[in-house]
């Protein structure tokens, strides 16, 4: 009878994970497929190649996608984003949510250096616990004269971390952790389910 448990219990930890992967990427072709169709009949894939693709919204996404980077990385399309990033700069509510998002994203696809410079640990929010966070750069506040540099670390709510807490705390209250950044956001975005390789520095 616990050997009969033990399988099913394995099966189910087994197929769920697939199962959920699989509907998501179902759920994505119907609505990439919902949005082609929208497209006027003559502008569809299905048009051009005389045949009927499921999926192919998501291939004509990702090629949207990767041709907006190609341009954004040259001089034109680098012009025309510090421009998007001026005005969503200027609307209210908007931009915290714009510039978290950009940020994160930067952090994750990118090398981390623009947002993230180091993964941290910190007491927060008393000293009887310890969060992760992320160095920003030092602060530029100064609370009290003659006080030791305060190091600003970005403490991201999980799952979803593009909310959290900006604090500035002392230098020697950091505690760093060995591991990139990439790899504390995903230790981060799966709460705690991924485990790193990396190990604690010895401050």
């Amino acid at each position: 009878m616990i050997s009969l448990r033990k399988y099913l219990f394995a099966g189910v930890v087994t197929l769920v994970p697939l199962l959920v992967v699989a509907a998501l990427i179902n759920w994505l072709i119907e609505v990439s497929d919902k949005t082609v169709a929208l497209l006027p009949v003559g502008y569809r894939p299905d048009a051009w190649i005389g045949m009927d693709i499921p999926g192919m919204g998501i291939i004509l996404a990702l090629v949207f996608i990767i041709i907006i980077g190609a341009l954004t990385t040259h001089f034109i399309g680098r012009h025309l984003m510090r421009l998007v990033d001026r005005v969503m700069g200027r609307i209210p509510l908007v931009r915290n949510v714009y510039n978290a998002t950009r940020q994160l994203l930067e952090s994750i696809f990118g090398d981390g250096s623009k947002a993230f410079k180091e993964v941290v640990m910190v007491p927060f929010p008393n000293q009887g616990s310890l969060v992760m966070g992320f160095v920003t750069g030092e602060s530029p506040l100064q609370v009290s004269e003659g006080e030791t540099t305060r190091v600003a670390v970005f403490v991201p709510s999980t799952p979803i971390p593009t909310t959290g807490w900006l604090l500035f705390v002392e230098a020697s209250e950091l505690k760093h952790l060995d591991i990139s950044v990439e790899e504390g956001m995903k230790l981060l975005l799966s709460g705690g389910a991924v485990s790193t390789p990396g190990e604690k520095k010895t401050n």
